[in-house]
């Protein structure tokens, strides 16, 4: 392929964001993803025989998600044998890592159009089973020695509440953003990404959903009085209930395809710089300044340029911690809510930010999508 060839996203498209155990509880991922994958190559125009690979990101590849499930995917699909599929398992930003992958690939020229998927059912599949079944053995054995005279590695949250109070950061400001976050994510309303799918329920789905019902809308969590919910991890954290994004249920696709530039279409939102970064494993937030920093260096601006900055919310410190270590405002970020309101769906929750961003309104625009957590950080500029 020439140089004038760009990544492009010709096509989003995702489920509803779900309770654990709630609509789309009985729904397989292989099943689910080849649903979403088909909407997003309607949206296109495009037929299944256009497709060239299939890449899934998962952080949990194991059970219902393991054994290869992007090429399992393929085939339930009833799409070409021919197509070819991989998935990507790097940690809490397994999702933007699989857009980086094919983004790579298709400007390799070894690729034209490959779909990507995030898969976040967990309810078949939750967070932490690949680490929990320890059947063939523990699993990163060997690292816990290297940091048991800094106090062994802690799990995300518990970093996320030490830096906050290492920041100078509160109990009230965390439940004010939080508050926030469900607030932006009511008035966005439901988003274009979203394709309706049937509704196979489980215990938690509430009186009045039956199997078959459209699942359309985002569920957006109610709390009364915050300041009345204990800490949640530790009892003088600062996270709570209503703070921490719980574990939710989604897919989400992301169609690219090499275009030649200038875009041909409206249809077309441009990848102009990626970047990624790993860093010390007690930063909450992956060394994000440097991912950003690639990111917004390939794509040629700044990024007081960015018109949206998305991140995932694993919890409320998070949004805080990532804009004061990229020297900005936090009212900048996720400017429709985050997953706070809704629930984590995690690799589906990080493509759902550029589902949802590319979906909003106003050409020109400039998108940044960010995942980061103590594994690393992902950035993806993305110009509409």
């Amino acid at each position: 392929m020439g140089a004038d060839v760009s990544v492009a996203a010709v096509a989003v498209a995702r489920t509803a964001v779900r309770p654990v155990d709630g609509e789309l509880a009985g729904w397989t991922p292989v099943e689910l993803a080849g649903v979403v994958g088909r909407e997003a190559l309607e949206r296109a125009r495009l037929s299944a025989e256009n497709l060239d690979e299939l890449v899934v990101g998962c952080a949990d590849p194991v059970g219902a998600c393991g054994a290869d499930a992007a090429r399992a995917i393929v085939l339930a699909a009833g799409w070409p044998v021919a197509v070819g599929g991989l998935v990507v398992d790097r940690g809490e930003t397994s999702g933007l890592a699989a857009v980086q992958t094919a983004a790579a690939s298709i400007r390799a020229g070894q690729v034209r159009t490959v779909l990507v998927v995030g898969l976040g059912l967990c309810s078949v599949v939750p967070p932490g089973a690949a680490a929990l079944n320890r059947t063939y053995g523990a699993p990163w054995g060997g690292v816990a020695e290297r940091f048991a005279a800094t106090g062994g590695l802690l799990p995300a949250p518990r970093l996320s509440e030490r830096a906050a109070v290492a920041a100078g950061i509160g109990r009230i400001d965390l439940d004010g953003a939080a508050g926030e976050s469900r607030r932006r994510r009511s008035a966005a309303g439901a988003s274009p990404a979203i394709v309706a799918v049937a509704a196979r329920p489980g215990d938690a789905a509430g009186p009045g959903v039956y199997p078959g019902d459209p699942v359309a809308v985002d569920v957006v969590r109610a709390w009364g009085d915050t300041a009345e919910l204990p800490p949640a991890f530790d009892d003088e954290g600062l996270l709570t209930a209503a703070t921490f994004a719980p574990p939710a249920d989604a897919v989400a696709a992301v169609l690219l395809q090499a275009v030649t530039s200038p875009a041909p279409s409206d249809r077309v939102a441009r990848v102009t710089g990626t970047g990624r970064a790993a860093g010390d494993p007690f930063d909450p937030t992956g060394n994000v300044a440097a991912a950003v920093a690639q990111a917004v260096a390939e794509a040629g601006g700044e990024l007081d340029d960015v018109d949206d900055i998305a991140v995932v919310e694993h919890d409320a410190a998070t949004v805080e911690l990532v804009a004061r270590a990229l020297g900005t405002d936090a009212s900048r970020l996720n400017r429709s809510g985050g997953a706070v309101a809704t629930g984590n769906a995690a690799a589906a929750e990080e493509l759902r930010l550029i589902t949802d961003g590319l979906t909003g309104p106003g050409a020109g625009r400039l998108l940044l999508t960010i995942s980061a957590g103590p594994t690393g950080s992902v950035a993806i500029m993305w110009h509409s």
